[in-house]
């Protein structure tokens, strides 16, 4: 309750003083280079509370409205220091991904996976788990560094011919046999 510019018996300005430097946040715009009216939003947040800190990046598409990815480290109170440079360090990454979109050209729909792969190994024991082991073990695999074999992000393996034949016999499936086909009579000329 604020009393004439004094919270809870402190001055307010030293509640800004003290609330300044814990929340901090950062936005950068990735605008599509084919239509330029698809624009993805990124936004870095470094949040203090009375459990601790944590820090959010969110990508958001403005035009379909939904977040593609998010992403959360989570430190205990006495780790700002900590927070803060895992903050500073993924704001530099968000920068190095913004300054290669801008010179690649690469489509705005692989900034997502892009970011992911550049701040996944960025403190990984902070970071926030769904408690859902395929989720968090997928979050934890190291995906492709070009943004062309992210397309896909991995799921389509490379496989021997030797191999996709083996999968093909796997579980009682059989080889394909020899299509038996009908003979028919050629086409006379009327």
């Amino acid at each position: 309750m604020i009393i004439n510019g004094i919270v809870q018996n402190i001055p307010s300005a030293m509640v800004v003083a003290k609330a300044l430097p814990v929340n901090k946040s950062y936005k950068l715009e990735f605008v599509s280079t084919e239509r330029r009216n698809d624009i993805y939003t990124v936004d870095v947040y470094l949040q203090g509370s009375d459990e601790g800190y944590k820090i959010r990046l969110l990508i958001i598409s403005n035009i379909l409205a939904y977040p593609a990815l998010e992403m959360i480290w989570v430190y205990e109170k006495e780790q700002y220091e900590l927070a803060s440079r895992v903050y500073h360090r993924i704001c530099d990454e968000v920068d190095d991904v913004k300054m290669e979109y801008d010179q690649s050209m690469m489509p705005v729909s692989t900034v997502s996976p892009k970011l992911k792969e550049a701040v996944k190994p960025i403190s990984a024991s902070h970071q926030e788990k769904t408690h859902i082991l395929s989720i968090d073990e997928a979050s934890r695999l190291i995906g492709a560094s070009d943004w062309r074999l992210s397309l896909y992000q991995g799921r389509y393996p490379k496989m021997s011919d030797k191999e996709k034949h083996a999968i093909r016999l796997f579980d009682g499936n059989e080889a394909d046999s020899e299509l038996a086909r009908k003979s028919y009579g050629t086409r006379q000329k009327y």
